[in-house]
């Protein structure tokens, strides 16, 4: 079910696999990526808000993950077989030991709304085993991906569970929808998004938790994040960047980076090495999704 798509070769000691989702699949599913690392040396990524979902099947030991505020941690978790991560406002580190293997998913909030069936702020700011989202279906999942020989083969095992779910969960509100395209291209819009819905700001935070994960308030965040780190990344000065993505000033856009991703302006860029958005190194093509922390 739906054809491989060709991708950038990965970064050195990284192999796998990219193919976009079989066609009914598309408007929830951006992507299957499926992933062996060969490094010599354990690694830790920063991943950052993105807006999106990501479900991940280890097919190894040796990956584990945490939620921060910062980027001094003091407890790291082993990670499930398969586990989900919701919108957030805030880093998450992954750090695996150097050789790793298996598959991920990344989904739109509406997407997964649709496909797991249940409010989305169940996931909010938090790592949730698939086996509390699908019950007993979900529990071998993760050893059929692993059982089978071939990335297209585990992409078309997907593909079957997936569009096997899609009449079952519910569809999202199209004026969620029209409210999320619209933060998407102008971040600071909360009040035209919650106009033009024609709900009540209070209605439309309680159907965005449902059916997205965060508040309106929260996806704007993230999704001006994303817009400054893209100008940062591509060389624009601080100053210009708060200035053209709505903050207050310069020492606005400090904190906020602070806050969401742990780092600061200047520290994103030296890590990030001018990649540009939706390089090998990020999970979504045209976001700015992961920095590799050293040490």
């Amino acid at each position: 079910m739906g054809s491989v798509d060709v991708h950038e070769p990965p970064p050195a000691g990284l192999r796998g696999a990219r193919r976009r989702p079989a066609a009914a699949l598309r408007p929830f599913i951006v992507n299957y990526t499926g992933f062996e690392t060969e490094f010599t040396a354990p690694r830790r990524r920063l991943e950052l808000p993105t807006g999106f979902v990501t479900l991940v099947f280890t097919f190894t030991e040796g990956l584990w993950v945490t939620r921060t505020e910062g980027l001094a941690t003091t407890r790291l978790r082993p990670a499930s077989r398969a586990m989900i991560s919701g919108p957030r406002t805030v880093p998450a580190i992954g750090v695996h030991s150097g050789a790793v293997r298996g598959l991920e998913v990344n989904m739109s909030p509406l997407g997964a709304y649709r496909l797991f069936g249940i409010p989305m702020a169940h996931f909010e700011d938090a790592h949730v085993d698939l086996l509390d989202v699908l019950g007993p279906s979900g529990r071998h999942l993760a050893d059929r991906l692993q059982s089978l020989p071939s990335w297209p083969e585990r992409f078309a095992l997907l593909d079957e569970v997936f569009c096997g779910r899609l009449e079952r969960g519910p569809a999202a509100a199209p004026e969620v929808r029209g409210a999320l395209a619209l933060l998407w291209a102008d971040s600071g819009s909360l009040a035209r998004a919650t106009a033009e819905t024609g709900w009540s700001a209070r209605n439309l935070r309680a159907r965005f938790r449902e059916q997205v994960g965060l508040s309106p308030k929260g996806m704007a965040r993230v999704f001006r994040l994303q817009h400054a780190l893209r100008l940062l990344s591509a060389g624009m000065a601080g100053a210009q960047v708060a200035a053209v993505c709505g903050f207050h000033d310069q020492a606005h856009l400090s904190r906020e980076v602070k806050a969401m991703t742990g780092l600061s302006p200047s520290g994103f860029v030296r890590l990030r090495g001018g990649l540009p958005p939706g390089s090998a190194l990020d999970r979504l093509p045209g976001r700015i999704t992961s920095v590799v922390l050293a040490g």
